[in-house]
């Protein structure tokens, strides 16, 4: 009984340590749907369309399936679909993700975004 209780401690220690940070994104773009949405490799949402937000993506703070160790910054990647044309952006700005951190990033008229593809300067 000694030796499962010594067992069990550690576990429990370690997975209460863990932090567990939310990201989410608020497509604010009239008449643009936003899809494949990622933040550094991790898939936040397949489609928002205008005036919705993703639901909430968990990351715990040392994510092994996706490498991330908070804190991170990473720009978001995503497509841009208006009436049938798409084109993939990234924005300029990296957002930051701290441990025990609830984010929600607005994606607006006036987020700086660029094509990655198309422009070498970033």
């Amino acid at each position: 009984m000694k030796c499962l209780l010594l067992l069990i401690f550690p576990v429990l220690l370690l997975t209460s340590c863990d932090s567990e940070s939310s990201l989410r994104v608020r497509n604010q773009l009239p008449y643009a749907v936003v899809e494949n949405v990622d933040w550094g490799g991790i898939p936040v949402s397949s489609q928002i369309i205008p005036g919705e937000t993703s639901q909430k993506i968990t990351i715990m703070e040392n994510e092994m399936y996706y490498n991330i160790h908070l804190p991170s910054a990473f720009p978001l990647k995503f497509y841009i679909n208006v009436n049938g044309d798409r084109v993939f952006v990234q924005t300029r700005k990296s957002y930051l993700l701290n441990r025990d951190n609830d984010l929600t990033i607005d994606l607006c008229d006036t987020t700086q975004v660029f094509n990655p593809l198309m422009d070498k300067t970033n």
